[in-house]
C-alpha cells in the first residue's frame, strides 16, 4: 500500500502539520477496539484491568515505535508530549466532572476511594480516547488540511491566537455551565447547541470537518452507550439516548470542532513546524 507523506511545500513557513498513516491508525484503532471489548467483558474486575490496561497501552507503543518515522508522522520525543498533553488533560477532565462536580458516576471498582471514584485504568485509557482522537482528526484518509484555518468571519487577514482564545472561551463556557446545570432537562444542553452555533458563526467549517461531525455525531454517543449498556461503566443523569446524555451528545460534537484545529497546533508545534 502506498501511502502519501505530508511534506513541505517549497518556500513554506512551518512546513505542513504531521499527518497519520493507515499503519498508525489502525495501531491507535486496535487499542481502542481492545480495551472496549475488555470493559464488556471484564469491567467489574479491578485487578485485571489495572493490569490489562496499562499492558495494552505499552503494546501501543512498542509497535507505534517500530513504524518508521514517516508513517508516525513524527519521533519518539514528539510522541511523548502528545501522549502526554492527552494524558493529563483526559484524566483531568474526567476526574474533575465526576470527583470534584460530581455531574456522573463510574459503576465499577476502584482502588483509593477517599481520592478517586475513578479506576486508575480508566485515567490512563483517557489519555489513549485522546490519542486516538489525535490521529483520527489527522488520518490521512480523511484527508486533513495542511494548516490550520485561522480565518475568523467578519475579520480580515489570519488571526491564530484570537481564534484559539475564542474557541477556549466556547470549552471553558460550557464545562462551567454542564457542572452547574447538568441535571436541568433544558439548561444541560441549550449551552452546546449555542456554543456549536458560535463557533461555526465565527469559522469556516471544511470538508474535513463535516466528515468528523458525520463521525462523531454517531460515533461517539454510541461507544458511550456501549460502554453504558455492555460495559457497566458509568452513568448519567438525563441519559435519554441509551443511557447517554443530549449535552454529552452535543460535546462530543462541539469537541471535534474545536479538538481538530487544536490537535493539529499541538503536533505542528512538538514536531517543530
Amino acid at each position: 500500500m502506498i501511502e502519501a507523506v505530508a511534506t513541505a511545500a517549497p518556500g513554506a513557513i512551518g512546513g505542513d502539520t504531521p499527518t497519520i498513516s493507515d499503519r498508525a491508525f489502525v495501531i491507535d484503532g486496535a487499542v481502542i477496539v481492545v480495551v472496549s471489548l475488555a470493559i464488556a467483558l471484564f469491567s467489574q474486575q479491578l485487578a485485571l484491568m489495572t493490569v490489562l490496561v496499562p499492558v495494552v497501552l505499552t503494546g501501543r507503543f512498542v509497535l507505534w515505535a517500530r513504524l518508521s518515522e514517516q508513517r508516525r508522522g513524527h519521533g519518539g520525543w514528539a510522541e511523548a508530549l502528545v501522549c502526554t498533553v492527552c494524558l493529563v488533560f483526559g484524566a483531568f477532565n474526567d476526574w474533575s466532572s465526576v470527583v470534584r462536580h460530581q455531574i456522573y458516576d463510574y459503576t465499577v471498582p476502584h482502588y483509593f476511594p477517599e481520592l478517586s471514584t475513578i479506576p486508575i485504568w480508566m485515567l490512563l485509557y483517557w489519555g489513549m480516547i485522546l490519542r486516538f482522537f489525535v490521529s483520527l482528526c489527522r488520518w490521512r484518509r480523511l484527508a486533513p488540511p495542511l494548516r490550520p484555518d485561522d480565518a475568523i468571519r467578519g475579520l480580515n487577514g489570519d488571526h491564530p491566537w484570537l481564534k484559539i482564545g475564542a474557541q477556549a472561551l466556547l470549552v471553558v463556557g460550557t464545562r462551567q455551565a454542564i457542572y452547574r446545570l447538568a441535571a436541568d432537562p433544558w439548561w444541560s444542553w441549550l449551552p452546546f447547541a449555542m456554543a456549536i452555533v458560535i463557533w461555526l458563526a465565527l469559522f469556516r467549517p471544511s470538508r474535513h470537518d463535516a466528515k468528523l461531525l458525520a463521525l462523531f455525531a454517531v460515533g461517539g454517543p454510541g461507544i458511550e452507550i456501549w460502554y453504558i449498556q455492555v460495559g457497566d461503566l458509568h452513568q448519567y443523569a438525563l441519559g435519554w439516548l441509551g443511557g447517554v446524555p443530549l449535552w454529552i451528545a452535543l460535546w462530543w460534537l462541539l469537541a471535534v470542532l474545536v479538538g481538530q484545529d487544536l490537535s493539529a497546533r499541538l503536533l505542528r508545534l512538538v514536531s517543530g513546524r
